[in-house]
C-alpha cells in the first residue's frame, strides 16, 4: 500500500462518514436483518426511526456527538493527552447523549464508535501503535477500561489512519495490519485475544457476501468482536465502493448505526467526503457545523 499525505477531503470524510454511517444505521439499530426487510424494505436513504419515533431523518446518534466531542478536546489540548482526556470528558459533560450505553465494563465497541479523531491525527503526525494505545487508554481506560473494547478502538484508529494515508487496500493484507496492532493492544492491556483472533479469521474470506460475512463474526451486535471486525471486513471487502459497502453492512441489520459509523468513517478516509452521495452529505444533520469543526481540527493539525 502506497502512501500518501493526506488530503482535506479524506480528512473530512473520516470524520464526517462517522455522522453519515452512523444516520444511515440509525432506524435500524438493534433490528435483525429480516426486520430490516420487513419494515424498510432494505437502508438506501436517510430516514426516520418509524419504530421508535425518536429521531428524524439524517439524525445521528451518542456515537457521532461522541466523536465531535473529541475533535473539540483535540482541538483545545492537541499535544497532551492527558489533558485533551479532561477536555473531552468536560465536553461530554454538556451533552444530552441519544441512545447512550453508559455500561463502562462491557466488551463492546463504544471506543470504536468514537476513535475517528485519533485516526486523523496518526495519519498527520505518524503516530505509532503504541502511540495510539497510550492515548486510548488516556481517553477511554476510565469510562470504557474492558480490554476488548479499547483494543477494538486501538484498531479502529489505526485503520482510520490507513486509509485515510493509502491509495489502494490489498483486503487481507489490510485486515491482517489491524489484527496485528490489535493483538499489540490486548497485551497491554491484558485481555483475551477475542478481537484479534476474529480478524485474522475474517482475512481469509473478505470475497464473501456480507450475511456470511456476519456469520463468521458470531452476529453482529456491539460486542468488541463482532461488529467491529465485520465493518474492518466489509471495508476490506469494498474500500472503494462508498456508497455499495456501507449500504451492504447497514442492512445485515444488528449494531447497525455503529457499524455504519465504524464504516463510515474508514471508507471517507479512503475515498474521501466527496465521495459520498449529494443527498447524504446535504442532508447530515447539522451538516455545516460538523463541517466547520473538522476544519479547524484540520487548522490545529
Amino acid at each position: 500500500m502506497a502512501a500518501s499525505f493526506p488530503t482535506t477531503d479524506r480528512l473530512l470524510g473520516a470524520l464526517l462518514g462517522t455522522a453519515v454511517g452512523d444516520a444511515l444505521g440509525m432506524p435500524i439499530g438493534g433490528f435483525s436483518h429480516q426486520n430490516v426487510r420487513m419494515f424498510y424494505r432494505g437502508i438506501k436513504e436517510y430516514r426516520d426511526d418509524e419504530r421508535r419515533g425518536e429521531l428524524k431523518a439524517g439524525q445521528w446518534t451518542a456515537h457521532t456527538q461522541r466523536t465531535f466531542a473529541l475533535v473539540r478536546a483535540m482541538m483545545s489540548e492537541p499535544n497532551n493527552p492527558e489533558a485533551t482526556a479532561a477536555a473531552f470528558q468536560h465536553e461530554l459533560e454538556g451533552i444530552d447523549l441519544r441512545r447512550y450505553a453508559t455500561d463502562s465494563k462491557s466488551p463492546t465497541n463504544a471506543v470504536a464508535v468514537a476513535v475517528a479523531p485519533i485516526g486523523v491525527f496518526a495519519a498527520r503526525r505518524g503516530w505509532s501503535g503504541l502511540e495510539i494505545i497510550s492515548w486510548i487508554e488516556e481517553l477511554f481506560g476510565q469510562t470504557h477500561g474492558h480490554p476488548s473494547a479499547l483494543s477494538a478502538g486501538v484498531g479502529q484508529a489505526f485503520a482510520v489512519s490507513e486509509a485515510i494515508q493509502t491509495q489502494s487496500t490489498d483486503g487481507p493484507a489490510f485486515i491482517l495490519s489491524v489484527a496485528d496492532v490489535v493483538l499489540e493492544a490486548e497485551v497491554h492491556f491484558g485481555g483475551h485475544h477475542h478481537v484479534s483472533d476474529r480478524l485474522r479469521g475474517l482475512s481469509a474470506h473478505v470475497d464473501e457476501f456480507p450475511l456470511d460475512l456476519q456469520d463468521r463474526c458470531n452476529g453482529t451486535g456491539a460486542a468488541a468482536d463482532e461488529s467491529f471486525p465485520f465493518a474492518i471486513a466489509m471495508f476490506a471487502r469494498g474500500s472503494e465502493l462508498a456508497e455499495a459497502s456501507l449500504l451492504s453492512a447497514i442492512n445485515v441489520g444488528g449494531d447497525a448505526n455503529s457499524i455504519g459509523a465504524m464504516l463510515g468513517a474508514l471508507l471517507g478516509a479512503r475515498n474521501g467526503w466527496s465521495a459520498f452521495l449529494e443527498a447524504w452529505r446535504t442532508g447530515l444533520e447539522d451538516v455545516e457545523r460538523l463541517t466547520a469543526k473538522v476544519q479547524c481540527l484540520i487548522d490545529v493539525l
